[in-house]
């Protein structure tokens, strides 16, 4: 695969991102992974579709270096910070029951 078509289809998830429901989407199958990790590398994609870890900043009034370290792969990001962050890319938590199969 050439820099050409990495470029290409970089440019194509950015832009995708950029829509509420695509990056819901994204989000959500990344959570389903067992690491942490995934979702908040996820989510810096999110961030970068969306005009970066300074714009963010800007947004949701905290320090860019503060959110740069949260939303690192090591990060743990405050439910605060993540809350406003989601908003500000018109998305939301949302909890649901998980559905065990019962025995029986």
């Amino acid at each position: 695969m050439g820099r050409r078509s990495i470029r290409y289809k970089e440019d194509y998830l950015y832009e995708e991102l950029q829509k509420p429901k695509e990056a819901a989407a994204y989000l959500n199958e990344c959570l389903k992974d067992e690491d942490p990790a995934v979702f908040l590398m996820a989510l810096r994609d999110v961030i970068k579709a969306n005009g970066g870890m300074t714009k963010l900043a800007e947004e949701i009034e905290r320090n860019r270096e503060g959110l740069y370290r949260s939303f690192s792969n090591n990060g743990n990001p405050g439910i605060n910070t993540l809350v406003d962050a989601l908003d500000v890319f018109g998305l939301e938590l949302n909890i649901k029951p998980i559905h065990y199969k019962h025995a029986g």
